[in-house]
């Protein structure tokens, strides 16, 4: 009982975190998908608006800056929960969901956060076109690694059910099986 707790909490504050995060990314998807899925010749606004929306993320107040480590921290927490566990369905799953998570951390790293730097810096729209269309797929690309952990930590949990319930039913088997002899 206690171990089914304690992987249903893993999965709380991991999936708690991926549903924040995808948040965070959905408010960003009004700005981007004019770079991912549209012509930018039909939007003539799309570069202005993305880009005082992304130099505007630079000046936001210190403390709206750290609200993604906290997530980042609660999502920590859920995968260390699950690879103490060091049973190999946590080591796969946790371990992928951790791989996952630190590709998402290097894209925004690599990716967003330059970007978003070189807009504020730059006037010259293709430049900021380029480095917007960086974002955008970064963003997607991000929050395709967030659906990845999703599915692996729903999956796990799942399969843990599955196979908890088989161990009770069995437990039982054993127990009539016993009485009737």
């Amino acid at each position: 009982m206690p171990r089914e707790r304690m992987q249903s909490a893993k999965v709380v504050l991991i999936l708690c975190s991926c549903f924040f995060a995808y948040g965070t990314y959905w408010s960003d998807w009004s700005f981007d998908y004019y770079f991912l899925w549209a012509n930018l010749a039909d939007h003539p606004n799309a570069i202005a608006r993305a880009t005082q929306y992304y130099t505007n993320q630079l000046d936001a107040p210190d403390i709206i800056k750290y609200i993604p480590f906290a997530n980042l921290m609660i999502a920590a927490v859920g995968l260390s929960a699950g690879l103490a566990n060091m049973t190999d369905g946590n080591i796969l799953f946790d371990g992928a969901s951790l791989v996952l998570m630190l590709f998402g951390l290097s894209t925004y790293a690599t990716s967003v956060k330059p970007a978003i730097k070189s807009i504020s810096e730059t006037e010259i729209k293709s430049e900021l076109a380029s480095n917007l269309k960086n974002i955008a797929a970064a963003h997607f690309i991000i929050t395709l690694a967030i659906t990845g952990i999703v599915g692996l930590q729903i999956t796990h949990y799942v399969l843990n059910k599955r196979a908890d319930n088989a161990e009770k039913a069995e437990a039982v088997a054993a127990a009539a099986a016993k009485k009737s002899k």
